[in-house]
């Protein structure tokens, strides 16, 4: 077998390029490449391929790839079914480094297409070949003119080579993406779609647009995630690097995971899992393709911001209160100016103006164009300032809009901070857009944007010192098969592995579990063991609080008829201290088959399942992590006490969880589940501890 290169080079800027189905029509699809690079300046060789003509566009044809000339780099197949699965074969024979199925018909319509793909990407490794595809739109890199793609929209809005590089599962979403992009004024340098990815996955060419210094953001459009491992690298690459990738995930829906599967013919991924890998590895997440341009446009940006302090600028006391409320859904602080800025503004704005944060300039603009420039100058070094919005909501006959913009755009390279300007007036936003500032629409999206930027940040950022570096732990799990731990070997596993949990007893019978609540000396707990029955109160197999032999001789003898009813083999009776907690919190693994253990902890309880107030996380992590996500949830205002309280010792639950993921990596695929419910958290220095537990291998 030829080894499979990872270097993908002869993919994003190939020496020669055939194209197999060569049209001497530029609106074919064997016919858009070789127009396209003939228009935008291809230097390598191309190689028609088309046995009906003696040429193509004015270059010469051959009839077969066997009677090329040499093996090109770079193979685009635009020709239909059974067709291109014989010009691939024939282009493995030749020792094409890589191919481009544009065809389709492929795994997106069912397991007999899925298995002529995967008999044809066998043989294309075996060779050494590597596959872009099937039903694949093409790759494009304007940089250096090889642009292997049918796209119309190359023909809609004229390419312009960039920072950004746009890889999709989709070919329709990366034109769509280049098209809102070059709509904003933004430059494209890669505009890649890998369709089936039968072999070269979104991952793979996101490395590999990476090693272009050229690119300074990658934005990504994806339906499934299968190379998980290679996308990991690409974050990692990325973050060396300080370039921002920046993914829209579809399929958050149940209907979207549906529609996605039909789509791409691959398995769609939990979505909670799907953003706990994002965050994991720094990459930040938008909605849809039009705010995956909106953060681009203000990310490609050189300013970095160093906290979610705002600083409000307009000529409208509406727009700033607009901008205020936008600044807090979006999570932003406004800033309070020092008391130095506020006497510059002083100087500056009318009398009845404040110098307070928001600045509204008011319509005194109308009549001093000067004034915007003044204003900013006057705030351009305020320690206080993280960021600024430039809110314009109405200029044009009388504003000297492009003074302004002038304006924006020094102070944004003075003050070395994110600077995004609101403006709904098309005039207005191409005079600051032609300036290189970042404009909005509205208030709400120019926010959103730079709360991306804090996000995006604080990953960058994240502190993991507190994790170990012996992160994972080797699980040692006890003799058995697959099925379901008791809860007594549950949670003697957690406490075998350092994570706290209530002291217990195995009874066999009356006079064992007598002696265990007399070595406790208080009120205990009796609960039937048996690994049948994960789920042992709905079945009166829970006794809670019993302090006399009476109690604990009725408890068994009852629980002992219920099981014998039931038919349930059980070990006996775990006896455990009452140890109530001030709340009741959880802790769970699943694992995921594409994401390995996806660790949830949060609010716990028996309603957990219908009230769900978690946070999901891929270990492992820091105490301090956990720490992060638990200000996220509803039940934080209650773990810091309410009504006289008192406050719950947080950081012994973010260390337990934080241990427990140390517990979930090194079950190394072993333990599809476990949950631990609840977690007993006690007062501020009383610790937090489990109390039942349940976890099912694989």
């Amino acid at each position: 077998m030829t080894a499979i290169s990872s270097n993908l080079d002869f993919l994003l800027d190939p020496a020669s390029i055939a194209i197999v189905g060569a049209s001497d029509n530029p609106d074919k699809i064997g016919g858009r490449p070789i127009f396209y690079m003939r228009r935008h300046g291809y230097q390598g060789k191309l190689y028609p391929v088309n046995p009906q003509r003696p040429q193509v566009q004015g270059e010469k044809t051959w009839p077969t790839v066997a009677s090329l000339p040499e093996a090109p780099d770079l193979a685009i197949v635009a020709v239909p079914g059974m067709k291109a699965v014989e010009a691939v074969d024939d282009c493995a024979a030749l020792g094409v480094k890589a191919a481009i199925v544009i065809s389709a018909g492929f795994s997106e319509v069912g397991p007999e297409g899925r298995a002529v793909q995967d008999d044809m990407t066998r043989r294309a490794r075996q060779a050494g070949l590597r596959i872009v595809g099937p039903n694949s739109q093409g790759l494009a890199n304007f940089g250096t003119g090889a642009i292997a793609s049918f796209s119309t929209m190359f023909l809609e809005i004229e390419p312009q080579d960039g920072p950004v590089a746009v890889i999709s599962q989709s070919g329709g979403m990366s034109a769509m993406i280049y098209g809102v992009l070059r709509q904003r004024g933004i430059g494209v340098r890669h505009m890649h779609a890998t369709g089936n990815e039968a072999d070269v996955t979104v991952a793979d060419l996101a490395r590999a647009v990476l090693a272009d210094p050229e690119v300074r953001i990658v934005l990504l459009y994806l339906e499934s995630l299968q190379d998980t491992a290679a996308l990991a690298e690409a974050a990692e690459m990325a973050r060396q690097r300080g370039v921002p990738i920046i993914a829209v995930k579809a399929g958050r829906s149940e209907a979207g995971v549906r529609a996605a599967a039909s789509h791409t013919g691959a398995l769609a991924n939990e979505d909670r899992a799907v953003q706990a890998f994002f965050e994991h590895h720094g990459i930040l997440r938008a909605r849809d393709p039009q705010e995956l341009a909106r953060y681009a446009e203000l990310f490609i940006q050189d300013a970095h911001p160093s906290g979610s302090r705002v600083v409000i600028v307009s000529n409208s006391g509406a727009s700033c209160v607009l901008a205020s409320d936008a600044a807090d859904v979006a999570g932003l602080q406004i800033a309070s100016l020092a008391d130095t800025s506020q006497h510059r503004l002083s100087t500056v704005l009318s009398t009845f103006a404040t110098t307070n944060n928001p600045i509204d300039i008011t319509a005194a603009l109308l009549s001093n164009n000067r004034l915007f420039g003044e204003v900013l100058t006057a705030i351009e070094d305020d320690p206080a300032a993280d960021m600024f919005v430039l809110d314009i909501p109405v200029a044009g006959r009388g504003y000297d809009v492009p003074s302004f913009a002038q304006d924006a755009a020094s102070f944004a390279r003075r003050s070395g901070k994110p600077v995004a300007v609101v403006a709904w007036q098309e005039p207005v936003a191409q005079a600051f857009r032609a300036k290189g500032v970042p404009v909005y629409a509205d208030e709400q999206q120019a926010m959103s944007a730079l709360a991306a930027m804090v996000e995006h940040s604080r990953y960058m950022h994240a502190d993991s010192s507190e994790i170990k570096p012996d992160a994972a732990i080797d699980v040692t799990l006890p003799p058995g098969g697959s099925g379901t731990l008791s809860e007594l070997d549950s949670l003697s596993l957690l406490s075998e592995h350092g994570i706290s949990v209530i002291p217990q007893q195995l009874c066999k019978d009356v006079e064992s579990a007598l002696d265990a609540w007399r070595q406790y000396g208080v009120p205990v707990v009796l609960k039937a063991c048996s690994a049948a029955l994960p789920h042992k109160s709905e079945y009166g197999l829970v006794a809670l609080g019993l302090n006399t032999e009476q109690a604990i001789h009725d408890a068994i003898s009852s629980q002992k008829a219920t099981l014998e009813k039931m038919s349930v083999q059980y070990d006996g009776w775990i006896v455990a201290p009452l140890r109530k907690g001030l709340q009741e919190m959880m802790a769970g693994m699943n694992f995921d088959p594409i994401f390995g253990p996806v660790v949830v902890f949060g609010a716990g309880g028996k309603y957990v399942e219908a009230t769900p107030d978690v946070a999901v996380m891929l270990p492992p992590f820091s105490a301090g992590q956990v720490m992060d996500k638990l200000r996220q949830l509803r039940i934080w205002p209650l773990l810091q006490g309410v009504r006289g309280e008192p406050a719950a010792d947080i950081q012994a639950y973010a260390e337990l969880v934080a241990e427990f993921s140390r517990f979930a990596l090194g079950s190394n695929g072993r333990l599809k589940s476990v949950d631990i419910n609840p977690v007993m958290v006690g007062h501020r220095g009383e610790g937090a501890w489990a109390v039942d537990a349940l976890i099912e291998r694989i």
